[in-house]
C-alpha cells in the first residue's frame, strides 16, 4: 500500500527515493519543476508559506490526508514543519526546523550547550557592518551555499561586503561573526532517537570562504578509524542534542583548531556537492535511504561498508563567460580517478562567476586515489587541467 507524502520543493533524487520507499508523493514546487512529477501542486514560490497554503486550498489539497508533511530543501524546511504543525500531520518540529535554518538560533543554541562556537550579533542594516570587530564573517541569517557571505578582514574588504549586499538588493537582518581560524571539515551523518548512528567525516580542500579568493569547493574523505573521526563524532552528538535534530540526516561544519574542535554550522539534510555519492562509494551508505526511513518512522537500514581506498569530490571551474568549446564528458571520465561526473554547463551555456556561491561550478566529479593528500593533489591537477581547456567568449576577447 502506498504511503501518501506531502513534500515542499522538487529534487529529481529525493522523488526517486520516496518512490523505493513506496511514497505516494505530491510535491509542492515552483513553476519552473511543472510536470515533473504526476502529483504536483504548482505554486510561485514553495518557499513562501502562504504561496503554498493558498495552492492547497485552490487545488483542492487536504494536508491532513497525508502521512506526513515534509522536506529536504534547507529553505523548505520551516514551512514543511509549520505546514505539518498547522494539520496535525507527523513532520519536523518547528522549532528545531527554525534552528537548522536561522544561524542566530542555532549558534545560541550550541553556545548555550557549552560548545566551542563563533560569537556572533546581528545587523539590521548592512551599514551597521562598520562598528563590528574585524576580522569578521557577515552572511544572511538562513543562507547557503556561502550566497552573499563575506569574509571581512580590513577596512577594503567591509566596503566591497557592503557594496555586494547593497547590488543584490538584499535586505536584511544579517548576521555578523567571529572570523574563526582553524581547517574546516564537514560531517555527513545519520541520527536516529538522539543518537549517531554513522558520521562520515570529511575534509575541505580549503575552507568554503576562501572561494571568493579564488578557492576550489570539494573534499576528502576522512579514513573513519581516525581519531579525529571519534572526536567529530562527539561534537556532532552534542550539536545535535542542542539543535533537537534527533531523527534524520544532517550536514555539519567544523574547523580543527587543534586543541579542540569549534562548531561553524549543521543542516537538517543531505550535503551539496556529491557528497551523496562520494558517501555511497566509501562507506556504503545511502544517506537518501535513511532520510526516508526517518521520515517515515521506519527503523535504519545503515549497513557499513567501507573501501579502503581515499575518495573526494571536486567542483570544476571555467572561465566565466559565454562557453565556446570545452572538454566531452567522455574526456573527463577518462581521467585518472575519475569514478563519477555530473556536467552543469554545455557549449553556449554561460558559466557562472565561481566566486558568488559554493554551488557555482561548470561540473563536478567524484574520485578515487591511493592516498588521502594525494587524492587531493590530483583532484587539485584535474579542476587545473579542465579549465585550462575551457574557452569562453571572454577568453578569446582577452586573448585577441
Amino acid at each position: 500500500m502506498e504511503i501518501p507524502v506531502l513534500y515542499l520543493g522538487w529534487w529529481a533524487d529525493t522523488a526517486a527515493a520516496l518512490a523505493r520507499h513506496g511514497c505516494a508523493t505530491t510535491f509542492i514546487a515552483g513553476p519552473a519543476d511543472a510536470g515533473r512529477a504526476p502529483r504536483m501542486v504548482v505554486v510561485p514560490d514553495p518557499e513562501r508559506l502562504d504561496d503554498v497554503v493558498s495552492a492547497l486550498l485552490r487545488e483542492g489539497v487536504d494536508p491532513a490526508a497525508f502521512d506526513v508533511v515534509i522536506s529536504e530543501h534547507e529553505e523548505c524546511l520551516v514551512p514543511a514543519a509549520v505546514l505539518a504543525a498547522a494539520y496535525g500531520r507527523p513532520g519536523m518540529a518547528v522549532g528545531t526546523a527554525v534552528a537548522l535554518r536561522d544561524k542566530a538560533v542555532q549558534k545560541a543554541r550550541v553556545r548555550a550547550a557549552g560548545i566551542p562556537v563563533a560569537g556572533c550579533h546581528t545587523i539590521v542594516r548592512i551599514e551597521e557592518l562598520a562598528d563590528s570587530d574585524l576580522p569578521c564573517v557577515v552572511k544572511p541569517l538562513a543562507g547557503c551555499s556561502t550566497k552573499l557571505t563575506f569574509a571581512v578582514h580590513n577596512a577594503t574588504d567591509r566596503v566591497d561586503a557592503v557594496r555586494a549586499v547593497t547590488a543584490s538588493g538584499t535586505a536584511g537582518p544579517w548576521l555578523v561573526e567571529e572570523f574563526m581560524s582553524g581547517v574546516e571539515y564537514h560531517v555527513d551523518g545519520v541520527v536516529r532517537g538522539g543518537e549517531v548512528l554513522f558520521a562520515g567525516v570529511s575534509k575541505y580542500l580549503q575552507n568554503v570562504i576562501e572561494i571568493q579568493r579564488g578557492g576550489l569547493v570539494g573534499s576528502v574523505a576522512v579514513d573513519p578509524s581516525s581519531p579525529l573521526t571519534a572526536r567529530a563524532r562527539e561534537l556532532c552528538a552534542a550539536a545535535l542534542r542542542a539543535i533537537g535534530h534527533a531523527d534524520g540526516v544532517f550536514h555539519l561544519e567544523f574547523f580543527d583548531q587543534g586543541d579542540r574542535l569549534a562548531f561553524s554550522e549543521c543542516a537538517g539534510r543531505i550535503g551539496g556537492g556529491m557528497v551523496l555519492e562520494t558517501t555511497r562509494a566509501k562507506f556504503g551508505v545511502d544517506l537518501y535511504d535513511e532520510w526516508v526511513a526517518a521520515v517515515l518512522g521506519r527503523p535504519s537500514g545503515l549497513v557499513e561498508s567501507v573501501d579502503p581506498r581515499p575518495y573526494g569530490w571536486v567542483q570544476l571551474t571555467a572561465p566565466a563567460g559565454r562557453v565556446l568549446a570545452l572538454p566531452s564528458p567522455e574526456e573527463v571520465r577518462a581521467r585518472p580517478g575519475v569514478v563519477a561526473l555530473q556536467t552543469a554547463v554545455s557549449v553556449g551555456d554561460t558559466v557562472p562567476d565561481p566566486a558568488s556561491a559554493s554551488n557555482a561550478r561548470a561540473g563536478r566529479v567524484t574520485m578515487v586515489g591511493e592516498t588521502e593528500d594525494g587524492l587531493a593533489s590530483d583532484m587539485r591537477a584535474l579542476v587545473a587541467w579542465f579549465h585550462s581547456q575551457v574557452r569562453t567568449d571572454r577568453t578569446i576577447a582577452r586573448a585577441a
